[in-house]
């Protein structure tokens, strides 16, 4: 049996490697709701970055050329002048101007910078700009693996998007940039 590892898939495993690091160093469990954990234990963070089944999985999510899924026609449609492996800051561009509305996580600080994003918030930390800059990010793993999410409402479909790479170049068009699309999933909407 062969097994096709996609970017949800492992995006997925790199967070369960990062949740039960971070509960093992001390942080908040996540929430019936799937929030993310927040960190509350530098120690727990320390191991989430090194861990080397999640570098491992983050490398593999770099790498993987076929991770792209699309779940019908009007997604990959919708999709044009997008491709893996381009800055973030590109795709993001093609996304928007193509009718994709970014999906606001209230949490994302929490998510991002750590149970104490308020004090770090307030110091200025480059990523809680990144939330202000980029309301579709969800969250980031120690392994500077990202999750984004959008919105079409004309098609009501829903996307997430991983990214490898430094968040810092959020802003970063071409090959410049060290913040790349890895992959992204399209569905319909859940409704509410």
């Amino acid at each position: 049996m062969t097994m096709r590892l996609t970017s949800s898939s492992i995006f997925l495993a790199s967070y369960l490697v990062l949740l039960s690091a971070c509960n093992a160093g001390g942080s908040t469990p996540p929430s019936a709701t799937g929030d993310l954990p927040v960190p509350t234990a530098t120690a727990g963070i320390a191991k989430a970055a090194t861990a080397s089944s999640a570098a491992t999985l983050a490398q593999k999510n770099k790498m993987d050329s076929g991770s792209t899924a699309q779940s019908s026609p009007a997604a990959a449609k919708s999709l044009n002048g997008v491709n893996k492996g381009m800055a973030y800051a590109d795709f993001r561009k093609a996304v928007l101007a193509q009718g994709w509305q970014p999906v606001v996580d209230l949490k994302c600080k929490a998510n991002v910078v750590g149970g104490a994003y308020k004090e770090l918030c307030a110091k200025g930390a480059d990523s809680c700009k990144a939330c202000d800059e980029l309301p579709e990010l969800s969250a980031c793993s120690g392994d500077a693996v990202c999750a984004m999410n959008f919105h079409h409402p004309a098609d009501n479909q829903s996307m997430e998007v991983s990214t490898y790479g430094d968040i810092g170049d959020r802003n970063v068009h071409g090959k410049d940039s060290q913040l790349d699309v890895t992959g992204w999933t399209v569905s319909p909407a859940a409704s509410h």
